[in-house]
Formats: structure tokens, sequence, C-alpha cells
């Protein structure tokens, strides 16, 4: 769950909605000069946090602090489960979505496989051991996802190359949405992200997303054939120490999903 807090009041997203979100974004990706994805990479970008569906229910509870506990701050173990069971699920459904959500999975644990050098999930010294086995086990399993799928007269680093385009995409849409999952529409944010391809012939480019703090979300270069909007389900609790797990669970259900519009427009 994403958890932020604006003025008095708690601001909750489900991990899951966030993913169906940022998998809205995706499926408008495209139009003269950017290459549109693959179902199978919408599928990825819409499921990858699918594993959070029943954690989100439960509501994971800070007893010190007496507050949702933010997706980032929770342990190891948990952490590594959630993602494992959407994964698996996701791979049997369609094994290269569920190879690219286990890349975007594992990714966390690895500086995003150097492509973003400034981040990595912490992991504590005596689980270290643990997650090296997870990382290692998880990333034999694609070899049979890519022996499906690679076609034997095609050049292999193309594809292995291709593989690599999409998960790149992957991360880029995950941080687009982060931003209006954690963002009202008078704040105002920016972030550059990528690097992204235009197509697999091109190098890759960064593209500049701003949130100028009127409800739109403004994107340089414009990847999509026109501007649209989108939204973001959002609940809101009283920013105060709740007593106990239940308390905390009873006061989120009886708040409602707002849907929040964001019109994701060009400069």
């Amino acid at each position: 769950m994403f958890v932020s807090k604006h003025d008095n009041e708690i601001w909750l997203v489900d991990q899951y909605h966030h993913s169906l979100q940022a998998g809205e974004v995706a499926s408008r990706w495209g139009n003269e000069e950017f290459s549109a994805p693959s179902q199978s990479l919408i599928t990825a970008v819409e499921k990858h946090d699918i594993g959070w569906v029943e954690p989100d229910k439960e509501i994971l509870f800070n007893e010190e602090t007496g507050r949702p506990i933010n997706f980032i701050n929770i342990n190891v173990k948990q952490h590594v489960q959630f993602y494992s069971n959407g994964y698996k699920k996701i791979l049997e459904m369609d094994p290269y979505a569920g190879m690219l959500i286990g890349m975007h999975w594992i990714g966390l644990y690895t500086s995003r496989f150097g492509y973003d050098p400034t981040f990595t999930y912490n992991i504590p010294d005596d689980l270290k051991d643990f997650m090296q086995n997870v990382v290692i086990e998880t990333q034999k399993e694609w070899v049979d996802v890519k022996m499906n799928f690679w076609k034997y007269n095609e050049k292999r680093s193309k594809f292995e190359d291709k593989i690599w385009i999409d998960y790149e995409f992957l991360q880029l849409m995950d941080r687009m949405s982060q931003l209006v999952s954690l963002n009202r529409h008078q704040d105002q944010a920016e972030a550059i992200l990528g690097p992204v391809r235009k197509n697999q012939n091109c190098e890759g480019i960064h593209i500049a997303v701003q949130l100028p703090g009127d409800g739109s979300v403004v994107v340089e270069p414009f990847p999509f054939k026109e501007e649209f909007e989108t939204s973001v389900k959002v609940r809101k609790i009283p920013d105060r120490k709740y007593e106990s797990h239940e308390e905390l669970s009873q006061e989120i259900a009886n708040a409602p999903y707002e849907v929040i519009k964001w019109k994701i427009r060009k400069k």
C-alpha cells in the first residue's frame, strides 16, 4: 500500500490499483515516434503488483507508530512473499509477462540490475544469504520462458535486448504512476525517468515528467497519440495514532474510495 501524508490526513492507494493505473497509461503509449508495447508488456505493467491484493486487504500495521505501513518499509521476507505470489500467478497465465514481473521484483534488490544505481531495497545482514538465493533461483526460472519465445533463426542478442527494453519500460511506467499515486493536484513535483527507447533501433532517451500543481501531468517528449485522463483511487483517513490493528482496519473500511483524475498532457 502507498501511504502518504497530506496536511492532517493519511492518503492510501492500494498497490494493485496503482499497477492497474500504470497499465492504463501503458496501453496508451505509442505514436509515430514511439513504438506501442505488446499486450504481454501491458499485462506485466498492469499486473506487476498483483501480489499485494491480499496484504492490502489485511492492512499492514506499525504498532509503534499506530499507522499503516508504507510498501517500502515492510520486512524483507514479507516483501519476497508478496511479490513471489504475484509473479508465480502471472507466470502461469502469461509466461512472458510473468518473467517481466519477476525481473521487476528481483530488480528491487539489485539496483534494478544497474538500471537505477541509486536505488535498492535495504537487506539486513542476516538475510543477505537468503536474498542472494532468491535472486539466483528466480532468475533460473526465466531460462525456460526465454527458450519458449526465442526463435532459433533470430539473433539471440536482439531477442535479449528486446527483453531489457521491455523491462525498462515497466520501470518507467511504475515510476510515473508513483508520482500521481503519492501526490495531490496542488502538489508540484518532477522527475527525469528512463532511459527508455522509442523503438529497438534507437538509443535510450529520458522522459521528463512534471506535476505543475494543476492536476495535470506534463510529459516531454510526449510518447502518446493524444492527451488523455487517467485516474487514481484513494482512501483518506485522519493522520493520528491508532490504538490497534482492528481500529485502523475499521477506519480504513469506513473510508470510501475517491477517484482522482489526472490529465496527461504535452508540454
